[in-house]
């Protein structure tokens, strides 16, 4: 932050609890005065008793979600900032968090490092969620990804849809409640939430991304790097590098 140019502004997204970004809203006005926005990928707005949150570790606690729930203080915090909050909920995430369709996708698209590497490891998770009750919860993860996809693209592609909702996070030291978002038109504070998304596009812009091989990363062998860099170059790799260089400039 204390690298930006005078003017610049910086938008933030979260993917765990607000512990870090309450204590830089609490200690340093100059630097919050730098954040245009901030996407929040967490919290659980729940509109019938059926409708529960993912906090499966206290099972009292039935309509709170992880993030908030871990530090309720700082979600309280950074709500209650006046900062301009878009807030991605644990219902919208289900919306996006299917692991045959993601898996379909990337079976589709051109082939990197990076889309094979994701492939595995969602069939893994996708594996897991099936063969093991404890983790009913791995989809989520999917859902998660979503900020990161939404501020790199187009929104218009995604064809989001946005309300603004007067909400108030639970803090009161009591684990059966704490991290629970309430609709609060009185004293709660006003959040633009992402209801709606086009899954399928989702899914497609996630893959595209992972498949582009401009955007991939150059793979090499371990061994061959260590030896490369452990020691000075060679007169003959000096005078290679410098006849590539003059080559270049010409």
């Amino acid at each position: 932050m204390k690298t930006l140019d005078p003017g610049s502004n910086i938008t933030v997204l979260t993917n765990g609890p607000l512990t870090n970004l309450a204590k830089m809203i609490l200690s340093n006005t100059s630097t919050v005065s730098k954040i245009q926005e901030i996407f929040i990928v967490g919290g659980h707005i729940s509109n019938r008793s059926s409708d529960k949150g993912n906090v499966f570790t206290v099972p009292s606690n039935k309509y709170a979600e992880f993030n908030m729930f871990l530090d309720p203080l700082a979600a309280k915090t950074v709500f209650n900032s006046g900062l301009n909050i878009t807030l991605i909920p644990l219902s919208t995430q289900h919306k996006l968090s299917s692991f045959p369709r993601i898996l379909e996708t990337l079976q589709q698209t051109r082939e990197t490092p990076e889309s094979q590497f994701t492939k595995q490891l969602l069939s893994r998770l996708h594996w897991l969620q099936q063969a093991h009750q404890s983790y009913q919860h791995m989809d989520i993860f999917l859902g998660e990804i979503f900020g990161a996809v939404l501020l790199s693209s187009d929104h218009s592609i995604l064809m989001p849809t946005f309300k603004e909702k007067h909400i108030r996070v639970v803090a009161e030291g009591d684990e059966s409640i704490d991290g629970q978002i309430v609709i609060d038109k009185r004293q709660g504070k006003s959040i633009k939430v992402l209801g709606n998304v086009d899954a399928v596009a989702y899914y497609d812009l996630f893959a595209n991304r992972l498949s582009d091989e401009e955007q991939s990363a150059v793979l090499g062998s371990y061994d061959e790097q260590t030896k490369t860099w452990s020691g000075p170059p060679s007169n003959q790799e000096f005078s290679d590098n410098c006849d590539e260089a003059l080559h270049d400039d010409q």
